[in-house]
This record gives structure tokens, sequence and C-alpha cells, in this order.
């Protein structure tokens, strides 16, 4: 946590689950951000799956970038869960899905999301969001 405050994080979303946690040694992760000064805001979502209503949260996360902080999203390889949770916070913001998960693939450097129902799930947020097209001019 004290890398991620060096690197200028403030906020760190998790798709992890507690049993992935528990495999990965991320025991007492809440209170190690809260001590680094990290907001850490867990929203579990099975592997490969999809999460569920994260409209909400996608609000919060955007108005956290909108007023300047640095948000990540983690999940267990930071292909799929993440991708979505990042990709719902740029939707948000008025960047459209397939731009979305081009900036996410070009950050992470590897092709996203994880599996098509990933990819669909999205789509379907942006249209039920009333997302930007994908060839939306915006960043």
């Amino acid at each position: 946590m004290a890398g991620l405050a060096e690197a200028g994080v403030d906020v760190l979303v998790s798709a992890l689950t507690p049993g992935e946690e528990l495999r990965l040694g991320l025991i007492g992760v809440a209170d190690a951000a809260a001590a680094a000064g990290i907001e850490y805001l867990s929203v579990p979502i099975p592997d490969r799956g999809v999460p569920g209503d994260v409209l909400e949260l996608g609000i919060r996360l955007s108005a956290h970038i909108r007023a300047g902080r640095f948000v990540v999203t983690q999940c267990f390889a930071g292909i799929g869960r993440s991708t979505l949770l990042a990709c719902v916070t740029l939707l948000l913001l008025g960047v459209g899905p397939e731009r979305s998960l081009e900036l996410v693939a070009e950050a992470r450097g590897l092709p996203v999301p994880d599996n098509e129902a990933q990819r669909v799930w999205l789509m379907k947020f942006a249209i039920a969001n009333q997302a930007p097209s994908a060839g939306s001019s915006r960043p």
C-alpha cells in the first residue's frame, strides 16, 4: 500500500473475492489501505464473471476522477473484472464502450476483457446507461 500511495493512488477498488484475498495473503487490506491514506472499496465479483449493479459505484468513481483523484481497479489478473470496473467509470465520464476497452488494453498491455460474456455485459451496461456510441471521439 505504501508503494501505491507513493505512486499517487487515492482510491483502490478491488474485485477480488474473499477467497482470492485469502489465497493472495491480502489479510487486513482495508486497514493497510486506510493507514496509507488510500480509500479501499471491495466489490467482489466471481472470477471471469460480471458485476451486479455497479451504476452507483461508477458514478462515485467518476466523481473521484473529475475531482483529480487517482483511481485504480484490481482483480486477480487485471484483465476481466477490473477492466469492467474501469470501463464503467470511463463510460460515465463520456468515453464510448469500445474506446474504453482500447484505453484499458493500452494501459494493461493485454487484450481485454477476459471473455465474451464480459464484453457483452459492458455493451449492455453502456446501452442501459446511454453511454456514447462506440464511435465517440471523446478520449
